[in-house]
């Protein structure tokens, strides 16, 4: 299989046509998911102590959020496995992160829609250091422990593989989810998990990986249970005071049933044979950059709560309609916006790379980054 299709995807425009997109077609279900998710959490809701079906309409939208970012690391770690650690798509990366930051910040400076000080003006020009977007600081810190990560996992033999995903998921998913602790868990050893899961998954190739319809069968039944915990956990919030589940508590991203849910999406849609569509390669190239302006931390509450105006429909018999409305305008504005990115600054901006200058400093840090483990762990 050659490079380019190994190579992670998460900001990238397709270089081949050959590129299948059962994948592609999986992270763009993704980032639809997490703005669902945004248009639930970040709503600005005034909802009333009572069930009732808007509410739950909104929890349910909140519950594909996470499910979404796990696919999203999967897809990279079951790429990145055969690739090797390319400092130009770092470059690209942080880029794209410090663009939108900055134009976003200066464009609401600019036009007074806030009162930007100075601890905002620094946050968005170092974005990646001050987590001002959660997801891509811990993107950013998985990309560069990768190449580690590669040799960890081509070092063990499969049995080490699977202790050490099995020693990792007790830890991380099973423990928290019985104990009521799931958001205690940080984002990047979760990242780091998905990443071994992924390449386990690409390394070993087991008869159930490939069982379409029963994976299928998993995805609806671990989402179905979140949804019905959603309904009932809510029932008793209800009518036992301080409760101590939150209804919408496995939703997280390291629950058990979560986990049990992206994993089965991942692979159902992994076995998916589909060719190549251009179409979906492109649109699916633009998904980080919707997640970069829809949830920036200045547009966010500004979207929903101002322009949407999510908490007006609350008790509205047409929120679902204004929901999925809503959804798929972010959606075709902010993948036009990044686009536009794409073809006139990042494209010609690549074009002025200095070729000298990329092959001295990538032979320098692959020079480190290629020795052997064991001389890692020596040194």
């Amino acid at each position: 299989m050659e490079n380019t299709e190994n190579d992670v995807r998460i900001n990238d425009v397709p270089k081949k046509a050959g590129r299948s997109s059962n994948l592609e077609l999986l992270r763009i279900l993704a980032i639809i998911m997490i703005i669902a998710h945004h248009y639930s959490v970040h709503g600005g809701w005034d909802i009333p102590n009572e069930v009732s079906y808007n509410r739950i309409i909104i929890q349910f939208l909140s519950l594909g959020g996470k499910l979404g970012v796990n696919c999203f690391i999967l897809i990279t770690g079951y790429f990145m496995i055969n690739s090797k650690f390319n400092m130009k798509k770092l470059i690209k990366i942080i880029g794209q992160v410090l663009f939108y930051s900055i134009v976003i910040m200066l464009f609401f400076k600019l036009f007074k829609i806030y009162n930007i000080g100075i601890r905002e003006t620094a946050k968005s020009f170092f974005p990646i250091i001050f987590s001002k977007y959660w997801f891509a600081t811990a993107y950013v810190e998985l990309y560069i422990l990768s190449p580690y990560l590669n040799k960890l996992i081509n070092y063990c033999t499969e049995k080490e593989h699977k202790i050490l995903l099995a020693i990792l998921i007790v830890v991380l998913s099973v423990i928290p989810t019985f104990t009521n602790s799931l958001p205690g868990i940080d984002n990047l050893p979760w990242f780091v998990f998905l990443y071994l899961v992924a390449s386990y998954i690409r390394k070993y190739q087991h008869n159930f990986f490939n069982r379409g319809k029963l994976l299928l069968l998993i995805f609806i039944g671990s989402y179905t249970l979140i949804m019905l915990s959603v309904v009932i956990i809510d029932l008793f919030a209800l009518k036992i005071p301080d409760f101590p589940f939150d209804p919408t508590f496995l939703r997280e991203m390291n629950s058990l049933p979560m986990f049990v849910c992206s994993v089965s999406l991942f692979l159902f849609f992994r076995k998916l044979d589909m060719g190549a569509k251009k179409i979906i390669n492109n649109i699916s190239a633009t998904t980080f950059g919707i997640y970069l302006i829809h949830d920036n931390n200045l547009i966010r509450s500004y979207l929903w709560e101002h322009i949407a105006k999510n908490n007006s429909f609350y008790n509205s018999r047409w929120l679902s309609i204004h929901a999925i409305i809503t959804i798929l305008l972010v959606f075709c504005v902010c993948m036009i916006v990044e686009s536009v990115r794409i073809n006139f600054i990042e494209k010609p901006v690549l074009k002025l790379w200095d070729r000298k200058l990329e092959r001295k400093f990538l032979n320098k840090s692959r020079k480190y980054v290629d020795r052997p483990f064991t001389q890692h762990i020596s040194s």
